[in-house]
């Protein structure tokens, strides 16, 4: 069973999923002025979902197609939670990415979702016994 999929964002916008059986078979496959970017997803890490997808909004991706995949996959506010916690050292493509998957996937107001944030770590702070 295969546990990865390859996923390119083209030049017009659309992120685009490919099987490892197709792509692996020719070391060209990708080679082509329309793919601006590719990544390798692990099927059974949802850290990957998260990288491609606000990696590829911060490169220009349609709103359309990440929200698809965002509704397939689960990439909710409860599960952004979770992936901040994972994401040691964002790169500053993946900031810009998250800031606008909060904008216009969750639809929430980006300072209000720190401050948010911030609030639930100080009650993990108080909730955790000295």
């Amino acid at each position: 069973m295969i546990s990865y999929w390859y996923y390119y964002l083209h030049e017009n916008g659309d992120i685009i999923g490919k099987s490892p059986i197709v792509v692996e078979g020719d070391g060209d496959y990708f080679t082509s002025p329309f793919v601006k970017k590719v990544w390798k997803v692990n099927l059974d890490e949802r850290t990957d979902a998260w990288v491609l997808v606000i990696e590829a909004l911060a490169m220009g991706a349609r709103e359309t197609r990440v929200k698809e995949l965002a509704t397939r996959w689960e990439l909710n506010y409860q599960d952004s939670l979770m992936f901040i916690r994972r994401l040691k050292a964002p790169t500053e493509a993946q900031k810009k990415g998250f800031k606008i998957f909060v904008e216009k996937i969750l639809k929430r107001d980006h300072e209000k979702y720190w401050e948010n944030i911030k609030k639930l770590a100080e009650n993990e702070k108080k909730e955790k016994p000295s």
